[in-house]
C-alpha cells in the first residue's frame, strides 16, 4: 500500500467529502458505542449515507457486528471510514478520510433492529492514499464456483477453456476453493497441499475462476490469468494461500470459437470491482490524530 502523508481537511472540502460518500454510494464503516440490551455496547456498523447537509450525516445500517466486552467509548460517540475515488495526475487513486462524530439519533425497523443512525461528523478528518482496489474478506460462501488451475500453455479456445475446467471439476481439489480474501487486481487463495508443492518449484502462470454467489444465474464466470506474487502458510486453515495478480481478463464479448483476453495488469477488472462493491472491505483505518 502507497502512504500519502497525513493531513486535515477543513470545513468546505470535508463536507464535499461526505457528500461525495454519498453521491458515489461507498461502503462507510462507523465505529460507536450504543445502548443495546440493557448495556453500553461498542460495535461495528457497515452501511452507507442516504442524505448529507453540511456535516450531518443520514447512515442506513447493512451490517453489525456487536465487539464483545465492556464498552472502552463514551455513548453515543463514533468514528467513521470511507473511501473515495480521485483524480490526480497518474490517474484515478483512492484516499481513505477517517475521523470522529457523534450520534444524534437512532432509528430501528419493527423488528427493533438498528436501522440507521444521524450523525453529526467533524469539522476535520484524516485522509490517507489507499490500495488502488479494495480488499474483501471472502468466505466460502460467498462464492458458487471458484478454483485454480495452473497452466503450461494458455488456453486458446473455448474447448480448451472447457476441458480445464472439467478436469478441475473432476479433481479432488475443493470447490469452492476458500479465498482469503479478492480485489479487482489480485486474489489470495488457499491451495491445496498439492498445488503448493508444485507452485514452490515452478513458476507457472494460473488461471483463477470464480462465480459469486450473489451473481445472476444468467451472468458468465469471472476468468483471470493470473501470476503468482507469494506463498504463506499461516493465512488458511487447511492448505497453503497463494497470492495472485490478476494480468488478464476473459473477454466473453468476443465471438468465434476463439478466446480473447483483455490486458487488466495496470487497472484491475472493471466487472469484478462492481460486483465488489457491496461487500465489506478490511481496510487498514487510519490512526486519528489527537
Amino acid at each position: 500500500m502507497s502512504v500519502a502523508n497525513t493531513y486535515c481537511l477543513w470545513n468546505s472540502n470535508t463536507t464535499e467529502a461526505f457528500a461525495c460518500a454519498m453521491r458515489q454510494r461507498v461502503s462507510v464503516r462507523v465505529r460507536s458505542c450504543l445502548f443495546h440490551q440493557g448495556c453500553l455496547t461498542d460495535m461495528v456498523l457497515h452501511g452507507k449515507f442516504r442524505s448529507v447537509e453540511g456535516r450531518e450525516a443520514q447512515f442506513i445500517v447493512r451490517h453489525k457486528e456487536v465487539i464483545p466486552g465492556k464498552s472502552k467509548a463514551l455513548e453515543n460517540t463514533c468514528e467513521f471510514f470511507f473511501c473515495l475515488e480521485e483524480e490526480s495526475s497518474s490517474g484515478k487513486v483512492r484516499l481513505g478520510y477517517q475521523g470522529p462524530g457523534q450520534v444524534l439519533e437512532v432509528g430501528y425497523n419493527e423488528k427493533n433492529e438498528l436501522r440507521n443512525l444521524r450523525l453529526r461528523l467533524a469539522n476535520n478528518c484524516s485522509v490517507r492514499q489507499m490500495r488502488r482496489d479494495k480488499r474483501i474478506p471472502w468466505s466460502t460462501d460467498r462464492s458458487r464456483l471458484a478454483g485454480v488451475v495452473p497452466l503450461e500453455e494458455v488456453p486458446a479456445t473455448r474447448t480448451d477453456l472447457r476441458g480445464l475446467l472439467a478436469q478441475y471439476y473432476n479433481s479432488s481439489h475443493p470447490n469452492p476453493l476458500p479465498l482469503v480474501n479478492i480485489s479487482a487486481g489480485g486474489v489470495c487463495a488457499c491451495i491445496p497441499d498439492d498445488l503448493a508443492k508444485l507452485s514452490r518449484t515452478s513458476n507457472f502462470s494460473y488461471l483463477f475462476f470464480i462465480v459469486p454467489s450473489t451473481a445472476p444465474a444468467t451472468a458468465p464466470p469471472y476468468i483471470f490469468l493470473s501470476k503468482k506474487m507469494g506463498l504463506c502458510r499461516n493465512l488458511c486453515d487447511e492448505g497453503t494461500a497463494l497470492r495472485l495478480l490478476f494480468t488478464e481478463e476473459l473477454n466473453w464479448d468476443s465471438p468465434g470459437p476463439n478466446l480473447k483476453w483483455n490486458d487488466i495488469l495496470a487497472s484491475g477488472s472493471n466487472r469484478l470491482r462492481a460486483c465488489l462493491e457491496d461487500y465489506y472491505d478490511n481496510e487498514d483505518e487510519i490512526p486519528l490524530t489527537a
